[in-house]
């Protein structure tokens, strides 16, 4: 009874504390789009062009994400206020992600995919590593200070960071994206032996509202899943073919909006009478960020490096890890090879993918880290759980600071 009684205690104490801390997140983050929608002096992105979209004034750019400006309208239409409907989409689809993380970073680390813990981490520990995923960057040095001899004129772009809080509709369509994560994962774990149409279809739900809401992540899970199909084929000598074949089929939807935001975007010339596509080239959006990409890699990726060296053999073990590495990986050679023709070139459009890659390694590290603080916490391993954790203390500072410096209504472009 009594330890019932505890357990009961200790949910509804981190159910407070989550719906409190969610609370303090979305305010602060619905303040920074608001300031940035209005347009108060100094608070620059590229919020104003959406506003306008929902006015419907045309701008320089194509926004084909009918979820996140529908969305926008409705609440423009409450409002009475374009630029709030945006600032309020933006900020409630930024915390439904959070919500959503919190569900599987609970599913996690008490679950078998990363290991099976001897007991449950505490609720409390979660859901501080919740938010920890979403306030942490990456490494930077001071402004106008160089780093192992080089010196980055702006702080994320070069470097990246899991949560670029300069685009909203990278922030809106994360609750999809890390659905349509764990559903992928689960669905190409088990597609060979167990396909189930039932079984899919939270994943090509989830893949389409993704989508449609921005294709940032859908472009760097597609090639990456026709990889792993090929790879399948190849060992089970043609047998997976038909199952492959299914789940293609449940991402028809997809693959139509897809072509409808290829054609819309990527064809025919721009407002600046421009060709517009995509074309290939080896680290020439990168490398104009950043004179040294792997150091880069390093700054933005330092915990989970860190991490995986730790627990090497967790890529043995856990499909799902693998699986947010692969992600990264297909990512980073995207990002390396592809970029947007015409003035949007420097935009460096392909880094989104990249960031969502970074988001969900860092999202499987965190749990990792968890598991390793029950394992770890009273052996000799402790020295190695400290170093984990004062890593990502680090990756914390950089990213409160970088919050910091957006909500005084500093110039992100000058970060």
């Amino acid at each position: 009874m009594r330890t019932q009684s505890a357990k009961k205690i200790t949910a509804n104490a981190d159910k407070i504390v989550f719906i409190t801390l969610l609370c303090l997140y979305t305010a602060v983050m619905l303040y920074l789009f608001v300031m940035q929608c209005l347009e108060v002096p100094q608070f620059r992105s590229d919020m104003p062009d959406y506003v306008n979209k929902v006015r419907g004034i045309a701008g320089d750019y194509e926004f084909p994400y009918p979820l996140f400006f529908s969305l926008a309208k409705v609440f423009a239409l409450l409002t009475s206020s374009a630029a709030w409907g945006v600032a309020l989409t933006t900020a409630l689809l930024n915390s439904l992600g959070v919500c959503v993380t919190k569900y599987y970073m609970t599913k996690l680390v008490n679950g078998p995919s990363l290991k099976a813990p001897k007991k449950p981490v505490p609720d409390l520990a979660i859901t501080g590593m919740v938010f920890a995923l979403f306030l942490i960057s990456n490494l930077y040095s001071p402004k106008n200070t160089t780093f192992f001899g080089f010196d980055y004129f702006y702080r994320c772009m070069g470097i990246y960071t899991p949560n670029p809080f300069w685009n909203a509709t990278f922030l809106a369509t994360r609750p999809f994206t890390i659905v349509c994560f764990f559903t992928a994962a689960d669905v190409l774990e088990n597609y060979r032996d167990n396909f189930s149409w039932k079984g899919c279809m939270p994943f090509a739900i989830s893949l389409f509202l993704m989508t449609i809401t921005k294709p940032s992540y859908t472009i760097v899970l597609l090639p990456l899943m026709a990889l792993i199909f090929l790879a399948d084929l190849l060992r089970s000598r043609g047998k997976s073919f038909r199952n492959a074949f299914f789940l293609c089929v449940t991402m028809l939807p997809t693959g139509i909006d897809l072509l409808y935001q290829y054609f819309g975007v990527f064809s025919g010339v721009n407002v600046r009478g421009e060709e517009t596509g995509i074309a290939f080239a080896f680290a020439k959006v990168w490398g104009y960020y950043s004179q040294n990409i792997p150091l880069s890699v390093v700054m933005g990726m330092a915990l989970p490096l860190g991490v995986l060296i730790l627990n090497r053999k967790m890529l043995k073990q856990s499909f799902l890890y693998r699986f947010a590495w692969y992600n990264y990986l297909v990512a980073a050679v995207m990002f390396l090879c592809l970029y947007e023709k015409g003035f949007r070139m420097l935009h460096a459009n392909f880094s989104w993918g990249y960031m969502h890659g970074m988001f969900f390694v860092f999202f499987l590290t965190l749990g990792l880290i968890l598991q390793n603080t029950l394992e770890w916490i009273k052996g000799r391993k402790i020295i190695l759980l400290l170093g984990e954790y004062g890593i990502l203390l680090i990756h914390l500072i950089c990213g409160l600071n970088f919050l910091l410096y957006a909500l005084q209504g500093k110039d992100l472009a000058g970060f």
